[in-house]
């Protein structure tokens, strides 16, 4: 009985000294970084001169981390070693009995359970709330799309990637500013039964679709519609489409482009579009499709590559008027600003950065300076963004910026991309006339350099369609 309290009381005190000290965040980094200086030495791109500046860098980054992590390890055991001291039969018997196979297994539920029990933290109901994720869900979130990513996503090559459709190239990918209505026309496509996407079933284990489908029943049955958090009406389930293809950028790529300070553009390399292929064919294989569909925001910082290698894919751009944009973008991050905890992991996981408490900005070039609780500081973030999309799109014909009031409200406009992107035009199902609200405090000069960028980009996003201006 005796040994069974003490390793009760050791599986405690190393889970709680393992949550404390940043274990996770520190290894993340190291293999995050060898992973980047294995592309730099490998890469015929970067010139010599270059790997000898930048690869030792790397090293000491490398090592560093990796001592920090060692002695952090060796901390955060350390009680459980200085248990043996006080045990009765002395460090010596404490020793011997933390070898046996069945205290070995009994101290690792201890410490499972126990961490378990400590994030299980009651969250709100409400906007951001994470009131519906059980702990041992949470537990799962935080090794799926953390620490466990990368490996889980080799995993899922291995056992499926022969087996998946060949890519066709003819996908569909939506992104834009959040809160441009990307959701709803991603919605709409993803109805016509036409693609496969990523959908709330395959959380948290997005970069393994087919291993998670095989033992999970979550997303069997579609369960019951609940309003998502936004809190602006649409209702969702676990087979709904949704926007979580970031992870994949975010754990191969997350460095080149996410910073404390903005989310910056940044060119992906045959690799890395390689890779992201790859994840969508094993989509395709779970959904049994040929499209794919994709919601994105952040693929606007690598919109000019990825339309450069997927000539055959249509990019939508949904294009909303820029007060009523950022009058949506303004409540959206005031309402997620009290998000708790565990939600604000969960964004940073899937790289969702446009509001609340992990915003970060959108940088195209400058800076984007002012005060995010005013509209203002939303319409120069819309400004910035969709002046850099203007070029994207300018040299590619296979982006198409949709303006989202005309599409909401006229159903031709709805034909005419379900035309272009080569499904049936039937009737939208969501896509409903949008009412504009009383503008609150704004710099009318901003505005108007906004809306006139606005009408040139409807301008081009209606003659793409083949439509008259409306």
């Amino acid at each position: 009985m005796i040994l069974w309290l003490y390793v009760v009381i050791a599986g405690v005190l190393a889970s709680e000294a393992f949550l404390r000290l940043p274990l996770i965040p520190t290894i993340t980094r190291v293999t995050a970084t060898a992973r980047k200086s294995g592309k730099v030495l490998t890469s015929r791109r970067i010139s010599d001169h270059w790997k000898e500046a930048v690869l030792p860098r790397y090293s000491l980054i490398i090592g560093k981390g990796s001592v920090i992590f060692f002695l952090m390890l060796c901390f955060a055991l350390l009680p459980v070693a200085l248990l043996g001291f006080i045990y009765p039969g002395g460090f010596g018997a404490w020793t011997e009995e933390l070898l046996r196979p069945l205290v070995i297994l009994v101290l690792c539920v201890v410490s499972i359970g126990y961490v378990m029990f400590r994030i299980r933290k009651p969250a709100a109901k409400g906007a951001g709330s994470s009131a519906e994720y059980s702990a041992t869900d949470r537990f799962l979130h935080r090794l799926a799309l953390g620490p466990l990513a990368e490996m889980l996503h080799d995993i899922e090559k291995a056992r499926f990637l022969k087996s998946a459709p060949e890519d066709s190239g003819r996908h569909v990918f939506v992104t834009g500013l959040a809160r441009a209505g990307s959701t709803i026309l991603m919605r709409e496509i993803h109805r016509t039964g036409a693609f496969g996407s990523l959908t709330y079933a395959d959380m948290p284990f997005v970069l393994a679709p087919n291993t998670w489908a095989q033992i999970s029943r979550k997303g069997h049955e579609a369960g019951e519609k609940a309003e998502r958090a936004h809190g602006d009406g649409i209702l969702v389930d676990t087979q709904s489409p949704e926007a979580l293809d970031e992870v994949y950028w975010r754990v191969f790529a997350g460095g080149d482009y996410i910073a404390p300070d903005g989310l910056s553009p940044h060119e992906p390399d045959a690799d890395q579009i390689g890779g992201y292929r790859d994840l969508m064919r094993l989509v395709l294989k779970k959904t049994g499709t040929g499209r794919y569909v994709s919601k994105n925001n952040n693929n606007i910082l690598r919109l000019p590559s990825l339309a450069a290698a997927m000539p055959k894919a249509i990019f939508l751009v949904p294009l909303r008027k820029p007060l009523d944009h950022a009058q949506s973008l303004l409540a959206q991050h005031q309402r997620f600003l009290g998000a708790d905890a565990f939600t604000r992991d969960y964004m940073t996981w899937l790289g969702h950065h446009e509001f609340g408490a992990t915003h970060r900005p959108f940088r195209f070039g400058s800076e984007v300076t002012g005060d995010p609780m005013t509209i203002d500081y939303w319409l120069r973030l819309w400004a910035d963004t969709y002046a850099a999309l203007d070029k994207a799109e300018a040299g590619a014909a296979n982006v198409i910026f949709v303006p989202y009031e005309a599409l909401s409200a006229d159903p031709a406009v709805w034909r005419a991309v379900a035309e272009r992107i080569g499904v049936p035009p039937e009737a939208a199902a969501e896509l409903k006339p949008v009412r504009e609200k009383p503008a609150g405090s704004h710099d009318d000069g901003l505005t108007a350099t906004a809306e006139a960028l606005h009408a040139r980009l409807a301008a081009r996003g209606f003659a793409k369609l083949g439509l008259a201006a409306r």
